[in-house]
């Protein structure tokens, strides 16, 4: 969830990509405001710099933002939100629900079908002792898939790209941006927050905690149990998991 010159960012394609692989990530989502123009350069620059471009556009109306990740063409942000998803869908792409508790944008938009894809972590949750993105997702739908965003303009004024990090498990060629989407679609995400801070990854029916020795794990039934170890194999459920420091501020989550 990233901006350029193509909308109300500050920086090219090219200073963008180069600064997502100083942070070093692997994939970013370039998801310019209501225009894909942005598009045909984005093959280009990933060449150059060696990272995994997402074509995408942020959906954008003042009573809530959606980003679209694929090259679905240009989506009309005055049709009502059902026609964004359908139109997404129909042209094989994603769609997610951005930051649905950001203040003058948060999430109003009447919608029939709840995309399972939610911006959970949104650069603007700076107190993660605050429930309510969490509240929000879990009632959403139930099997939520939990995206991050850092929702990057300009160095300076927003949080950098990969601040949260979000981790997609991909089968195929890494760098193929359809294989990234093919992650996203199938939920195999998990939210960290930044490329080297503590992990929670999803294992089939185990959990993987790395660097999180002393953290509380909470399950989806409200169990919870302590990180013992720097990598430590857990047992996993169906549902969104949640690793939290002591004063219950969020450090990671996984599906």
């Amino acid at each position: 969830h990233t901006h350029t010159v193509h909308s109300d960012g500050a920086q090219t394609i090219d200073e963008l990509a180069a600064l997502a692989v100083s942070r070093g990530l692997d994939f970013l989502a370039v998801t310019d405001h209501n225009t894909v123009s942005h598009h045909p350069w984005l093959p280009g620059s990933a060449r150059r710099y060696g990272i995994t471009l997402v074509p995408g556009q942020e959906v954008t109306t003042d009573r809530g933002h959606a980003n679209v990740f694929g090259p679905v063409g240009w989506i009309d942000f005055r049709r009502p939100a059902d026609e964004w998803l359908g139109a997404a869908e129909r042209a094989g792409g994603l769609l997610s629900i951005n930051h649905p508790l950001g203040g003058d944008c948060a999430w109003r938009q009447p919608v029939t079908v709840r995309t399972p894809l939610v911006e959970v972590w949104h650069s603007g949750w700076w107190d993660r002792t605050w429930g309510a993105p969490l509240a929000w997702a879990q009632a959403w739908r139930p099997d939520v898939v939990p995206v991050g965003g850092s929702d990057f303009h300009r160095p300076g004024a927003d949080a950098l790209p990969g601040a949260p990090t979000t981790w997609v498990l991909v089968d195929g060629d890494p760098t193929d941006d359809g294989a990234v989407r093919h992650g996203l679609a199938a939920g195999r995400t998990a939210v960290s927050a930044g490329p080297d801070a503590p992990l929670l990854l999803r294992l089939g029916d185990e959990l993987l905690a790395l660097d999180a020795d002393g953290a509380l794990l909470g399950y989806p039934d409200g169990r919870h149990r302590v990180v013992r170890g720097d990598r430590c194999l857990l047992p996993a459920a169906d549902g969104l998991h949640v690793l939290e420091s002591h004063r219950m501020e969020v450090i990671a989550l996984c599906r």
